[in-house]
């Protein structure tokens, strides 16, 4: 007898968090076992709503989207329509995954943010066995360089933040604008208009940013002003990144952390290079190209199917026992 057809959601609904669905028996958005796909998702009118992606693991279907109630109900709504029945609350604990390394991906699933740590965890997925065995088979001084590579997959979950910083008037809010898509931050060419942390968020390449911007510096703040700087300095503190951006005219100051300087204003003076404007789409992408690199390169330079690496646990038991080809017996092992 034919088992049902049928769908949950492996996590829980969300404004904008990363969803993921379980589907049994064959669907549409069925890549097949070639590895990930990327489907899109229509509206009541066929409208485009989003993308996702598709990766099919034993007799399941993983739909990875953003969990927004818009993309949540086109796909509740398309599999109904296609004769899939809503499964009991613990299906998925039917996903069969045969080994601890399966077990963990998919454990792992609900909390990355973005579509490329989704896409790297699914070819992960798709392929990891073969991919920990030929990893396990490398020198060592090799496999401890791909380990350290890959503990960058943290910002895969935890997005990193990017704190904004510069004289008034250097642009930050504007930019925060621009970069997000949204007017998140009064803008204007009165000085200190910001007067607190302002937070936006984007995806871009498949990773999500954090950006935050903050008052701007300036020697003779006082008050309410002097308060918000000392506040933003706490702010920048944690981030992961500061951006200094540097106006017309003015030189790089130095920055205590991790830093990265850049031009702002650009269409406004000769700017030296890296250096962006709001009104030039290609210096946006140039910019938020250069944060992703930052953060996620040795990723991205990574082959795809060493995302079983985004695993911690893995990587610290790869680190610390020399016998790599052992701790991969033990992961491809039964969960």
């Amino acid at each position: 007898m034919a088992q049902p057809r049928t769908f949950c959601w492996l996590s829980a609904p969300g404004a904008s968090a990363l969803a993921v669905l379980c589907v049994h028996g064959q669907s549409a958005w069925d890549p097949g076992q070639a590895g990930p796909r990327a489907r899109w998702l229509t509206g009541p009118a066929c409208e485009p709503l989003e993308q996702a992606v598709a990766c099919r693991v034993g007799e399941h279907l993983l739909v990875t989207c953003h969990g927004g109630a818009a993309v949540r109900n086109a796909l509740e709504r398309a599999l109904a329509q296609a004769g899939f029945a809503v499964a009991p609350p613990n299906t998925a604990t039917l996903l069969g995954a045969t080994s601890r390394l399966q077990a963990s991906l998919l454990a792992l699933l609900p909390q990355v943010q973005g579509r490329l740590g989704a896409t790297l965890l699914l070819q992960a997925l798709a392929g990891g066995s073969t991919a920990l065995a030929s990893l396990a088979a490398l020198p060592r001084p090799e496999l401890l360089q791909r380990l350290a590579a890959w503990d960058a997959a943290r910002f895969l979950f935890q997005p990193p933040r990017v704190q904004l910083w510069g004289p008034v008037n250097a642009g930050k809010s504007s930019l925060l604008n621009a970069l997000c898509g949204s007017p998140l931050a009064a803008t204007g060419d009165e000085p200190g208009l910001t007067r607190d942390v302002i937070e936006g968020s984007l995806e871009h390449r498949g990773a999500v940013l954090r950006l935050f911007d903050a008052p701007g510096i300036r020697a003779d703040a006082s008050g309410l002003e002097l308060a918000a700087v000392t506040l933003a300095e706490q702010w920048r503190r944690q981030a992961d990144l500061t951006l200094l951006l540097v106006p017309p005219g003015g030189m790089p100051a130095p920055v205590q952390g991790t830093a990265m300087h850049v031009f702002s204003r650009a269409d406004e003076w000769p700017a030296p290079q890296p250096s962006v404007s709001t009104g030039d789409k290609a210096s946006l992408q140039r910019l938020l190209d250069r944060l992703v690199e930052h953060f996620l390169g040795p990723v991205l330079a990574a082959p795809p199917t060493e995302g079983v690496l985004a695993v911690p646990g893995l990587r610290q038991e790869l680190a610390s026992t020399p016998d790599a080809a052992a701790v991969a017996r033990h992961w491809l092992a039964g969960p």
